[in-house]
């Protein structure tokens, strides 16, 4: 697979957004932490392991505020993280991510995913307008 030329700050700065996801998502303390991390348009498509696709912030919102309300642990650990496009304004990383949680009821999620994030500059910070997953083993 070809590298893209993506500036070294910007893989950087996505890199960053990617944790700043991950962590937001594992602390559980409110949607809103994940939902200020995306475009006001942004589509989140996880249909890939059986979620919902997201279009636009308030139902990113809802999601993750489900999230928040319903899960007790959750826990994701990005790896292998990679430049995938770069086209001078655009810029998209993938990562592979084990992700695991254990819901207030119910059994316990496993997920081994191949991140997404394509990423734009807006007011001084960089934001995902597209995020999507990959399953890269059998879902449970």
């Amino acid at each position: 697979m070809a590298r893209c030329d993506m500036p070294r700050e910007v893989f950087e700065a996505l890199s960053d957004l990617m944790t700043d996801y991950t962590y937001a998502v594992d602390n559980r303390r409110s949607g809103e932490d994940v939902a200020v991390l995306f475009t006001d348009d942004a589509v989140i498509d996880f249909s890939d392991v059986a979620f919902p696709t997201m279009r636009g912030r308030d139902e990113i919102l809802a999601f993750y505020n489900s999230l928040v309300e319903n899960m007790a642990w959750e826990f994701h650990m990005p790896a292998n993280l990679r430049p995938d496009s770069w086209d001078g304004e655009v810029g998209a990383i993938t990562a592979y991510v084990i992700g695991m949680g254990r819901p207030k009821q119910g059994d316990a999620v496993e997920v081994q995913v191949r991140y997404r994030m394509e990423c734009v500059r807006q007011d001084d910070a960089w934001k995902c307008r597209h995020f999507s997953l990959k399953a890269m083993m059998p879902v449970g």
